[in-house]
């Protein structure tokens, strides 16, 4: 008798803690809605913040750097693509210092661009700058950035009226016209993101000591040609649990366990975004994160030298924006 007990209690155990289990788990329909719930609250403080903060005057100052592997390629399945040391390949860094000052609807941007240079060099010396420019806007009634002059020159500051798409100073995947533009670009390309719902892969909103925090991630997903999938989860392949040999399937799974097919696949890049104000929605600080992973062919490992391929991060971007509002 006392071992049917015993037997029960097992049984009755274990199907608590399979009925637990499946009540945890959510389902893949359940997920992205949660998702999409998730980014119609972020986007809505976003647009409170944008909207106020848009009232006032202010000023922001930051580097945007790129840190990146030059000796990152994909090779192909006889020739390994990541170059690890060999002919000088390294990290690199490439900066931009940003000055913008807002006064109503002018926005006047000032870019120093310094030279490319090693871990070791970026660490221990000092960078030298290798141009200058700025750019004052003016924001139309239809919400445009119209870019009223530029100049271009030495990184003394002294410049002259210049053609932006004559410059070929990048840093990063921003030219030197995208640098003059970023901060607006941003402001306003995050001050609605319904239009990327889909691209969105979490989104976080509230109340932290004092201040509001609004975070949203994306991720993007790129094929072999470098053309962007329309969305970084392949609704084909959500229903599936492993791929089938030669699949031109993009991914499979989701949420945290979402897989991709390496074969299809050359570059995936994620975003980051967030955002603090304080409690009456005015902006406090801008922080944005790149990370870029790309796809190639290397050995196995040290005693099987036939090549496969993995995903690593080949470089990232970032800036910290911190918000001086200069109008009460």
């Amino acid at each position: 008798m006392k071992r049917r007990l015993v037997f029960l209690a097992i049984v009755v155990t274990l199907l608590i803690s399979v009925t637990a289990l499946a009540a945890c788990t959510t389902s893949m329909e359940d997920f992205y809605a949660g998702l999409q719930e998730d980014a119609e609250k972020v986007n809505a403080d976003l647009k409170a913040v944008m909207e106020e903060t848009a009232k006032y005057d202010y000023t922001t100052s930051f580097d945007i750097t790129h840190y990146y592997y030059n000796g990152a390629t994909r090779g192909d399945i006889n020739t390994p693509g990541w170059k690890d040391g060999d002919d000088g390949y390294t990290w690199m860094y490439e900066d931009a210092y940003l000055d913008i000052v807002k006064q109503g609807d002018t926005i006047t941007t000032t870019a120093t661009v310094y030279l490319p240079v090693n871990e070791d060099d970026y660490n221990n010396s000092d960078i030298a700058p290798v141009a200058y420019a700025s750019a004052k806007g003016v924001v139309d009634g239809s919400g445009n950035l119209a870019v009223e002059w530029v100049k271009y020159g030495a990184a003394d500051g002294d410049g002259a009226a210049a053609d932006l798409d004559d410059i070929t100073v990048t840093v990063g995947e921003y030219t030197l016209r995208g640098l003059l533009t970023l901060w607006y670009d941003m402001i306003t390309g995050y001050s609605d993101i319904s239009d990327s719902y889909g691209d969105i892969t979490s989104a976080t909103s509230g109340f932290k000591i004092y201040q509001d925090i609004a975070q949203v991630a994306y991720r993007y997903v790129y094929d072999l040609e470098g053309n962007r999938y329309e969305s970084w989860h392949d609704s084909e392949g959500d229903s599936l649990t492993s791929l089938p040999e030669g699949s031109t399937i993009m991914s499979y799974g989701y949420d945290s366990d979402i897989a991709y097919n390496l074969e299809v696949i050359s570059t995936i890049r994620h975003e980051r975004v967030s955002i603090t104000s304080n409690t009456h929605d005015r902006m406090k600080s801008f922080e944005f994160f790149a990370e870029d992973i790309m796809v190639y062919y290397d050995e196995i490992s040290v005693m099987n030298s036939d090549l496969t391929l993995y995903a690593d991060v080949c470089g990232n971007t970032d800036f910290v924006a911190n918000i001086e509002i200069t109008e009460e």
